[in-house]
C-alpha cells in the first residue's frame, strides 16, 4: 500500500508542470487560434507595411476584442493585457510574414540567428529602432547560408525586417507573460 501511494504521489506532482505548461500554451495560443484569417492577413499587412494603427482601426479592434476575451478566459490580469495584446499581434503578424518570406524562397532562420531569438536566447528589443548592427547581421546571415542578398527585392526586405521587428515584439512580451 505505502508504494502505491508513494508512486501515485509522485505522479500527481510530476503532472503539475505538465498542466501548467499546457494552460500557459493555451493562454499563449488563444488569440492567434481566435483570430480568422482575414484579420491575421490584415495584421500581418499592416506590420509589414509599418503603416500607423490608425489606419487600421477595425482590425486592432477586432484583436483588442479577441485579446479581452482570451485575457478573461485564461486569467490574464489587468497588468498584463497590454503585453498580452502586444504578443497576440507581433505573434499574428510574425506567423504572416514568416509565410510572405517563405514565398520569396527564404527562411527566417538567418534572422532568428543572427539576432539571437528564440526560447533561450537574448531576444534584443528593437521596439524604438533596428540599428545598422542588427541590419548588418541580419544580412550577413543569410550571406552565410548561401543567399545572393544583392537579388532580393527590397520588399521582400521590408518583410524582414518587419519579422525582426515583430519578433522582438513577441519574444519580449513572452516573458512578460511568463509564469
Amino acid at each position: 500500500m505505502g508504494k502505491r501511494w508513494i508512486f501515485s504521489a509522485a505522479l500527481a506532482l510530476a503532472s503539475v508542470p505538465g498542466a501548467a505548461f499546457a494552460q500557459d500554451g493555451a493562454k499563449l495560443d488563444c488569440i492567434s487560434a481566435t483570430a480568422g484569417s482575414d484579420l491575421k492577413s490584415g495584421l500581418g499587412a499592416a506590420m509589414s507595411r509599418g503603416e500607423d494603427a490608425g489606419v487600421h482601426d477595425a482590425l486592432f479592434e477586432q484583436l483588442a476584442a479577441i485579446a479581452k476575451g482570451c485575457a478573461s478566459k485564461h486569467g490574464v490580469g489587468d497588468p498584463l493585457q497590454e503585453a498580452y495584446f502586444n504578443y497576440g499581434l507581433a505573434r499574428i503578424a510574425r506567423d504572416w510574414l514568416t509565410g510572405e518570406i517563405a514565398k520569396a524562397s527564404l527562411s527566417t532562420g538567418p534572422v532568428d540567428k543572427a539576432l539571437d531569438f528564440g526560447i533561450n536566447g537574448a531576444n534584443p528589443d528593437l521596439t524604438n529602432d533596428m540599428g545598422d548592427d542588427a541590419i548588418m547581421a541580419i544580412i550577413t546571415a543569410y550571406q552565410d547560408a548561401g543567399v545572393d542578398v544583392d537579388a532580393i527585392d527590397q520588399s521582400v526586405w521590408e518583410k524582414v525586417g518587419a519579422y525582426a521587428a515583430a519578433t522582438s515584439i513577441y519574444w519580449t512580451n513572452r516573458k512578460k507573460l511568463a509564469p
